[in-house]
């Protein structure tokens, strides 16, 4: 009897103790698995979080702006003709520097001697549109004209004995009436902070009375102040009512005297 419950004290004692290294290896066994899960849940939250500052940095950094389709600024060099104007608000003008609106695929041209040549500007470019709306699309038309003349730079001293005489206004290919005859004088301008000894022909300058011509005021008929049909010369050699809308203007004239 006393042999049977020691026999039955052990086997208790035996499987107790095995239900114990049993429930030990299953706590261990939990235990990595939940270890692995909270590793792998802080790798994806890493990665999560990278890929978020990464993005971030990408939405931050500078767009690059393309300019394979944007126009270069045309800037007169000495001895070049150039048609200097500004619109009717003094909004888009081209004075032959690179920072005016008009300064864009602007028709410049070098005076190599006597003959026939045309200057331009325009509005349809993508690099004028832009800059003065902030997008290539973006509709621009000019209207009107607060002052147009044919000048070439430094031309006092690259081109001293010519004289302009302008010929044709062409406003998007149309012809406007000329009602004067134009002339020629030396003006110094100021551009980019230098100073140029030019020759003009004005086209539309009110600031210049039919009664007080400059003093050098010269045509291919001679210097003004001597001819007889001296009034036949303006400063304004046309109406700008004429003008309107418009998106590129042509000036044909003509050189003599060199």
């Amino acid at each position: 009897m006393l042999k049977t419950k020691k026999i039955l004290a052990f086997l208790l004692a035996s499987a107790m103790m095995c239900a114990a290294f049993t429930a030990c290896d299953e706590s261990e066994s939990g235990s990595e698995s939940s270890s692995k899960a909270e590793s792998s849940a802080e790798e994806s939250s890493e990665e999560e979080s990278s890929e978020e500052e990464s993005a971030a940095e990408e939405s931050s950094a500078p767009q690059q702006v393309q300019t394979g389709d944007f126009e270069e600024a045309v800037v007169p060099q000495s001895g070049d003709a150039y048609l200097s104007m500004a619109d009717g608000q003094w909004w888009l003008q081209y004075t032959g520097s690179d920072a005016d609106y008009l300064t864009y695929d602007a028709g410049v041209v070098p005076i190599t001697g006597n003959g026939d040549y045309t200057v331009s500007v325009t509005v349809d470019t993508n690099s004028i549109r832009y800059d003065a709306t902030g997008d290539v699309n973006g509709e621009l038309i000019a209207n009107g004209t607060a002052f147009m003349a044919v000048q070439i730079m430094d031309g006092a001293d690259a081109t001293p004995n010519a004289v302009i005489d302008v010929t044709a206004v062409k406003v998007d290919g149309t012809e406007i009436p000329l009602t004067k005859k134009s002339f020629t004088n030396t003006e110094e301008t100021e551009i980019d902070g230098t100073k140029h000894n030019n020759i003009r022909s004005n086209i539309f300058n009110e600031w210049v009375p039919d009664d007080s011509l400059p003093g050098d005021a010269r045509s291919a008929e001679g210097n003004i102040a001597d001819l007889a049909n001296k009034a036949d010369y303006s400063a304004t050699i046309l109406d700008p009512s004429a003008i309107g809308d418009w998106t590129t203007i042509e000036v044909n004239f003509t050189v003599s005297g060199m």
